[in-house]
């Protein structure tokens, strides 16, 4: 089991909407707190990202029903990048690994 590690500090850029709807004007470029990972979660400094077809279904409302969303959102279901930090009980990644994921959207 790996270690937790800090978080890096400061802020990180990011792209994101605040309310459903807007396409591509929808998003916004922003700086926010750089966030914690949580027990059992890794922070992946992130090098890549596609626009999945589930990242603009949420955007747009198309899923609300059964995956509604409290804004604003980062979308990002597919990635690659570095493992930046780990949460505690994290087992299999530690600092500096290189990875790629797949994530299915929750919050």
């Amino acid at each position: 089991m790996a270690t937790a590690s800090p978080p890096p500090s400061g802020k990180m850029r990011a792209v994101q909407y605040d309310r459903y709807g807007g396409g591509a004007e929808g998003l916004t470029h922003v700086e926010v707190p750089i966030p914690a990972p949580k027990k059992g979660e890794v922070l992946i400094k992130m090098e890549a990202a596609s626009i999945n077809p589930i990242d603009w279904k949420i955007q747009s409302g198309m899923v609300r029903p059964f995956l509604p969303w409290r804004f604003p959102v980062i979308p990002a279901c597919d990635l690659a990048g570095e493992v930046a930090a780990v949460g505690g009980g994290v087992s299999g990644f530690k600092l500096g690994d290189r990875v790629v994921s797949i994530n299915f959207p929750v919050q």
